[in-house]
């Protein structure tokens, strides 16, 4: 286990991750099987391969921290890694208000009609598809300790990377603060910038997602009926 490739493990556990995820998301959301502890029961299957990759991450910081320099690379990359999830919340508010019918209408969920559910069934199968489209960064990630050890003595060294690094970790922080906060509050949540549909005039573009027939839920397809 601990002579394994990082690469491929983070390959295995994350299509896993996404595998398991579809297979519970698709049943709940179509109404094949909607049960509060079917649905729960994912989290404890998860355990394992969540364990796996938190693993890995921290192989790579023990591996790429130098004597004297051990907190700083840990708290720089568990910044990154804890960036991740609200920057994916304030793009996925931006991007969802694009579907139609619309998954941030309360009425929708109350509705549960079959167009709606395929709009939901989108919605994660978009998010499936940035999970695996991540997985094209794992060239940047070393194979094992030995690779991580050579790229450090042989990777030039340049003050440019850790401004550019600490400017990206910032601009994320800010913009993913900024979408979420103003998705929060009824004054702000209706703007376009935040996932809403514009405060003055409701929009007219025709959406990128729509189902004319049927409409559905996800929410509510995670509850018991």
């Amino acid at each position: 286990f601990l002579n394994s490739s990082w690469r491929m493990m983070l390959i295995v556990t994350t299509v896993f991750l996404l595998i398991l995820d579809a297979f519970f998301i698709t049943l709940t959301v179509f109404d094949v099987v909607r049960n509060q502890y079917f649905y729960l029961g994912e989290t404890v299957l998860v355990e394992v391969p969540k364990a796996a990759n938190f693993v890995v991450s921290t192989f790579v910081v023990v591996e790429m921290a130098d004597h004297g320099n051990e907190g700083m690379i840990y708290g720089l990359m568990t910044t990154a890694a804890n960036l991740g999830s609200p920057v994916a919340r304030a793009i996925g508010n931006q991007i969802y208000r694009l579907f139609e019918p619309s998954i941030s209408s309360t009425n929708n969920y109350i509705e549960d009609t079959l167009a709606f559910r395929r709009t939901v069934f989108y919605s994660f199968l978009l998010s499936y598809g940035f999970g695996f489209l991540s997985l094209a960064t794992l060239y940047f990630l070393p194979r094992q300790k030995a690779e991580a050890q050579k790229r450090k003595t042989t990777w030039s060294r340049r003050p440019i990377y850790g401004y550019v690094t600490i400017a990206m970790l910032s601009a994320a922080f800010i913009y993913s603060l900024t979408v979420n906060f103003m998705s929060m509050f009824p004054s702000t949540m209706c703007l376009e910038f935040a996932g809403g549909d514009g405060c003055d005039i409701a929009s007219t573009k025709p959406p990128l997602f729509s189902n004319s027939s049927d409409s559905s839920n996800a929410s509510s397809a995670m509850l018991p009926p």
